[in-house]
């Protein structure tokens, strides 16, 4: 198929979708549950593009239709002890502080080892901030928990870099370094690392997971922008075990120019090693299979469907049918033309057919046409089959209920009616904010206040 070539106008319109536009494990594994790129958490065998201590996008094996569990699932492992809940959510979007920052990206963690779900929010030219969780019931400003540095945050993820137990921040952004911030317990960052010194890249989302299976989080960069000098090429970081980051061997990534926006670690294939499946915008996506010695083989075309071509922004993997395989949704947003917004696109699911080898069924989904940039997935009503919940541009937030492995659109029905009125966002992560046990969700918007949508328990 003929291969497109994003202009860098046509990338920025993503960006440029601002509000005036209104209408883009064990120990040393990472003990995060994740959030905006890496692992969303997910009960039952979730992953998430995007990922956050507090709501891991990955999850632990589900059962097949046989009733027996799961062999193949996402990493790493969802949070311990959620559970399902009515899955018809109420606004809690009070509880957190007013603002009307630019914010990109989301993730959510315990940053101080109280016990509750805190906050870490990336804006677009400004600085991180972290909200904390006061005993369930308000989220308080912590001023001056990361360095004054102006970052044009795209994605964020917590993880234990360093292996103090503690979740540090993994910060990208376009143009810049990827940047990672080491918590010193207190939820207070220092940045430790910055790479590349120089990216000439956009770099929307970062995926976290363990390349080289040494049990230390690796970082891999999903870029875009094939008229820029790096000709979108994808780095990954290997983690020296310290915390530190260095350049992954040559020829531990194929050599590819595309346009990635979307990445995340998962097992595909059922080896229990971290393979890639990479979104791309525009032209084919990609699956990289690990070898099992951290080197990455490209069998996209033994493995995707022949002429699988969108938009694609971010990806979740998951059990969608109960089948005992992991399969994978990616979010599409739609190819913008020159100095216009991406029109928007309908997303797409494919289902692994237990061979790693995945199939269209994007039929299972609603016919939706909107310009979508992030996901997460996790059970939401407790049925045992895990939903979808979408960032959108210019419309609704959407809530996509899974029913025997066929999704309905829930959202006038199940998200509160403030989320009626159309709106920008770029993020979201799932975590439990109330401490009922169940999932809830932040969406991260730009130029408003965020949402929290509170899962009540049964």
């Amino acid at each position: 198929m003929k291969r497109l070539l994003l202009t860098l106008t046509a990338l920025s319109a993503v960006l440029a979708l601002s509000v005036s536009s209104s209408g883009c494990s064990s120990k040393r594994r990472s003990s995060a549950f994740s959030t905006s790129s890496s692992v969303t958490s997910g009960s039952n065998g979730a992953t998430g593009s995007g990922s956050t201590a507090g709501s891991s996008s990955s999850g632990s094996a589900g059962v097949n239709s046989a009733g027996t569990a799961a062999t193949a699932t996402a990493t790493p492992a969802p949070p311990a002890g959620l559970i399902g809940g009515t899955g018809v959510f109420l606004d809690a979007s009070g509880r957190l502080p007013d603002t009307s920052a630019n914010d990109f990206a989301v993730a959510a963690g315990d940053l101080d080892k109280d016990g509750t779900v805190d906050l870490v929010f990336g804006e677009y030219d400004g600085q991180a901030r972290v909200y904390l969780n006061q005993n369930n019931q308000t989220f308080v400003a912590m001023d001056g928990a990361f360095p004054a540095v102006v970052m044009k945050s795209t994605d964020i993820q917590l993880v234990d870099m360093n292996n103090d137990t503690y979740l540090d921040a993994v910060v990208a952004s376009n143009f810049e370094p990827v940047r990672v911030f080491l918590n010193d317990g207190a939820a207070n960052f220092a940045l430790s690392v910055m790479v590349p010194a120089a990216n000439v890249s956009f770099t929307y989302k970062v995926a976290i997971g363990d390349a080289n299976g040494d049990g230390f989080p690796d970082v891999f960069l999903a870029n875009a922008g094939q008229n820029t000098s790096a000709r979108a090429e994808n780095l990954l970081f290997l983690n020296d075990t310290q915390g530190g980051l260095v350049p992954a061997p040559a020829g531990t990534l194929p050599v590819q120019n595309d346009d990635t926006i979307g990445a995340l670690f998962v097992d595909l294939n059922g080896d229990k090693k971290d393979d890639l499946f990479l979104a791309n915008f525009g032209v084919p996506h990609r699956v990289l299979i690990n070898d099992g010695n951290g080197v990455f083989v490209d069998e996209s075309a033994a493995r995707l469907p022949a002429g699988l071509v969108t938009a694609g922004t971010a990806i979740a993997a998951a059990d969608f049918n109960n089948d005992g395989f992991v399969d994978v949704f990616v979010a599409n947003e739609g190819l913008p033309g020159t100095n216009t917004p991406p029109p928007g696109e309908a997303n797409t699911l494919l289902l692994n057919n237990g061979a790693g080898v995945f199939v269209d069924m994007s039929a299972a989904l609603p016919a939706q046409a909107e310009a979508t940039f992030h996901v997460r997935a996790f059970d939401v009503d407790g049925n045992g089959f895990v939903d979808l919940m979408l960032s959108n541009l210019r419309t609704v937030q959407r809530l996509y209920l899974n029913q025997n492995g066929t999704f309905t659109d829930a959202t006038a029905t199940n998200y509160p009616a403030v989320n009626q009125t159309p709106s920008n966002s770029l993020g979201l992560v799932v975590a439990d904010f109330d401490g009922n046990r169940t999932p809830d969700v932040v969406y991260a918007r730009r130029g408003e206040k965020p949402f929290l949508f509170l899962n009540p328990a049964k």
